[in-house]
């Protein structure tokens, strides 16, 4: 790229004095000292140094500017906004990256829409097979509960029939043992409250998902469960992805019955204002958890990453130890 400025037009008039001088007869040139062609020739240097130098401050804030931009294209990528494009695709440094960042966009932004539309046929076919998956469901949670519930209940029993024993002889260790068979009872309790809340229903059929979400948390604090907060923004979505939605809200909230020793939590479902992507987001202010502790295949956890998947999106936890937990999920959107 050329910055052509008054500075270039001095620095081309002194040079062309220079060649006019030696060019000309010598008694039209006799008025020219040796001085004034030192002092030409020093001006002739200095402008020439100042207008190439002006041309480069130019250039760099003009590629900084394209890099800030492209840099800010990758990051809206990155964040589900995969209708972003780059504008400079005729700019003669960048302008083949930009052109190449373009197409990328597009086939991305492309075959989101095509995993979608899968996603959506998916769906049907799971109307159409809706009586086996009932019957797994139930399979599952007939694990659960005899996996999580029916030992805690066994050890309770255990626990108070060891207490009932030693209650006179040893009445600290039967404290202890009383106050094993409280904790344990309590975790049994929320166990159950996390099986029923996956006793729902796996679609929504007759309601939409700010409806279900509603009736959700009003099932929480009506059982005096957990304080719940619920923010929807009034949006009609896909039946597709409304369903996953859903899904993913009653597995997010069981984790939180489960571990998170809350007292409150808050749902949160904003979509951007060029309706490209939403924003789904279940926080709690529990016991948090470390990275190291997670395991990447809790059957909660890798339920919702699948789900999000098949709406090509993104899910991330974010948890501060005994400060709370925050998991927030991306999905873009298409207009059909």
């Amino acid at each position: 790229m050329v910055y052509f400025s008054y500075s270039n037009v001095i620095a081309i008039a002194s040079a062309a004095a220079l060649i006019v001088f030696f060019v000309l007869p010598a008694d039209l040139t006799a008025w020219i000292t040796p001085q004034l062609m030192i002092a030409v020739s020093l001006v002739t240097i200095a402008v020439s140094i100042v207008s190439g130098a002006i041309s480069g401050l130019r250039f760099a804030r003009n590629l900084r500017h394209r890099l800030e931009e492209i840099s800010i294209g990758t990051r809206s990528l990155a964040y589900g906004n995969l209708q972003y494009r780059l504008p400079f695709t005729n700019d003669p440094e960048l302008g083949d990256i930009a052109q190449a960042f373009n197409d990328m966009a597009e086939r991305l932004e492309s075959q989101v829409a095509a995993l979608q539309k899968v996603t959506e046929e998916n769906e049907k076919l799971i109307q159409q097979t809706k009586l086996a998956a009932i019957s797994e469901e139930r399979q599952r949670l007939a694990r659960e509960l005899h996996d999580a519930v029916s030992q805690q209940l066994f050890a309770i029993s255990m626990m108070a029939a060891t207490a009932a024993k030693i209650a006179v002889e040893k009445p600290e260790q039967c404290a202890k043992l009383v106050a094993s068979i409280s904790e344990s009872a309590s975790r049994a309790q929320s166990e159950m409250r996390a099986l029923l809340l996956q006793l729902r229903p796996v679609t929504l059929e007759d309601q939409r998902l700010g409806e279900a979400l509603t009736s959700l948390v009003a099932e929480l604090e009506r059982k005096q469960v957990i304080n719940c907060d619920l923010e929807i923004d009034d949006v009609d979505l896909p039946k597709h992805i409304e369903n996953q939605l859903y899904r993913i809200a009653q597995e997010g909230l069981s984790n939180v019955l489960r571990h998170a020793e809350a007292s409150k939590a808050r749902v949160t479902l904003s979509v951007s204002g060029d309706h490209s992507r939403l924003l789904f987001v279940i926080e709690d202010d529990g016991k948090g958890f470390r990275e190291e502790e997670l395991s990447k295949t809790t059957m909660g956890l890798k339920s919702i990453r699948e789900r999000t998947e098949l709406l090509g999106g993104t899910v991330k936890w974010v948890s501060i130890p005994d400060k709370g937990t925050r998991m927030e999920v991306r999905v873009p959107l298409f207009n059909n």
